[in-house]
C-alpha cells in the first residue's frame, strides 16, 4: 500500500496567508501540518508517501520532503497555477493514481488535522478488502451541514452519504482519508467520463455506494477542517503552552 496526501488546493478562504504559503504547509505546535499528517502514516509502515501538489507551491513541497528521512517521498505535479485551474479534488486524484504503479491506496487530505491513529481503518480495510472511509462524530447536526455527512449501520456499512446536507441526518462525517484498492481508478475514470461533479470526494463515494459495498469507520481523538482563518487560530492556539 501507498499514501497519497491531497495537497492541490489554493485555499481561497485562507487569504492572504495562502497566497505565500499553501495551506498543509501551516506551523502547527512548531512543526507543518502535513508534518502532523506525515508522522501518522509513518506509522503505517507504508512503502511510499505521494504529495499530489500544485505548480505554483511544488518547490516548497519539494524542500519539506528533502528534509524527511524516515519514508520515501514522491511529488505528483498538478499543472495548476491559480484557484481557476485546479483540477478539483476527484480530478486531481484521478491525476495523481494514474502516475502510480498497481497498489492500493491510503488517501489523506491534507488540509485536515488529526490526531487518531489510522491502524484502526488500515486493519479494517484488510479485514473486508473493501473501500473503507474514516469518519468523525462531531456531535453536532448545525455543524454537520459544513461537511460531507454518512450514515451506516450496525455493520459498517455506508447507506447514505451526503455533501453539505441542509438537513444532515446524522453527525458522522467524512474526515477526508481513505483507503481504495487499486481499480479505484477505472471507477474514478467512468465517473469522470459521464461528467459528474469533479470536486468534494463525497460525490464520488455518494455516486459509488449505489453499486457496491462502501465502509465507514468512526475514528476518535481530534479532528479539524482547517477552513478558515478563525479556525486556523484556534487549532494553532491549541499547540501554545
Amino acid at each position: 500500500m501507498e499514501a497519497v496526501v491531497l495537497c492541490g488546493g489554493f485555499a481561497k478562504r485562507l487569504l492572504p496567508i495562502s497566497e505565500f504559503i499553501p495551506k498543509p504547509m501551516l506551523p502547527l505546535g512548531g512543526k507543518p501540518l502535513l508534518d502532523h499528517i506525515i508522522d501518522r502514516i509513518v506509522k503505517l509502515k507504508l512503502d511510499k508517501v505521494y504529495l499530489s501538489v500544485n505548480k505554483k507551491f511544488q518547490d516548497q513541497f519539494k524542500y519539506y520532503s528533502s528534509k524527511r528521512n524516515d519514508i520515501e517521498i514522491d511529488l505528483i505535479v498538478e499543472p495548476t497555477m491559480r484557484e481557476e485551474e485546479k483540477l478539483g479534488a476527484i480530478k486531481g486524484l484521478y491525476f495523481a493514481l494514474e502516475k502510480i504503479e498497481n497498489s492500493d491506496f491510503l488517501v489523506v487530505a491534507g488540509d485536515n488535522y488529526f490526531d487518531f491513529e489510522l491502524l484502526k481503518l488500515y486493519d479494517f480495510y484488510f479485514n473486508k478488502k473493501s473501500i473503507t472511509i474514516g469518519l468523525y462524530d462531531l456531535k453536532d447536526y448545525e455543524d454537520a451541514k459544513r461537511f460531507g455527512v454518512v450514515e451506516i449501520d450496525e455493520n459498517n456499512k455506508i447507506k447514505n452519504f451526503e455533501e453539505k446536507p441542509k438537513t444532515p441526518k446524522s453527525k458522522l462525517i467524512s474526515t477526508g482519508i481513505y483507503i481504495f484498492p487499486n481499480n479505484i481508478k477505472y471507477k474514478l475514470s467512468n465517473y469522470i467520463s459521464y461528467k459528474n461533479n469533479p470536486d468534494q470526494l463525497g460525490h464520488f463515494i455518494s455516486w459509488l455506494i449505489k453499486n457496491e459495498t462502501v465502509y465507514g469507520i468512526p475514528l476518535n481523538g481530534k479532528w479539524y477542517d482547517i477552513g478558515t482563518i478563525d479556525t486556523y487560530r484556534e487549532l494553532y492556539n491549541s499547540f501554545l503552552p
